[in-house]
């Protein structure tokens, strides 16, 4: 399952550079999984202030016009640094919602740009 950024991944990521950063998360949901994801997104907003994060989009996919895998929702994010979105993926409040994230979801791919 894609849903939780390693500690290898994150020392990759943090050792690549710094500056702001946008993450495009896809989601998959599981079936029944819309009303964990909604009580997950209400848990996971007040982090995403606290560590400076600035939602730029988050909506349903509306079909696939190349390739052939299918997301169910779309999360784009802006983030200060690589140092900020760390610092919300080592947040115990953080982790403490990773059950939700769980109930919720089925997969999921973050990606990073800068």
């Amino acid at each position: 399952m894609g849903l939780d950024i390693t500690p290898e991944a994150l020392e990759r990521f943090l050792a690549a550079g710094e500056g702001p950063v946008v993450l495009v998360n896809l989601l998959k949901l599981k079936p029944g999984g819309e009303e964990a994801y909604r009580r997950y997104g209400e848990a996971v907003s007040p982090l995403l202030a606290r560590h400076g994060a600035e939602p730029i989009y988050s909506g349903r996919a509306a079909g696939a016009l190349i390739g052939d895998d299918e997301w169910d929702l779309a999360a784009v994010t802006r983030w200060p640094s690589r140092a900020a979105l760390a610092g919300l993926v080592r947040d115990p409040d953080f982790e403490a919602a990773t059950q939700l994230r769980y109930a919720a979801l089925e997969d999921g791919v973050l990606y990073a740009f800068t």
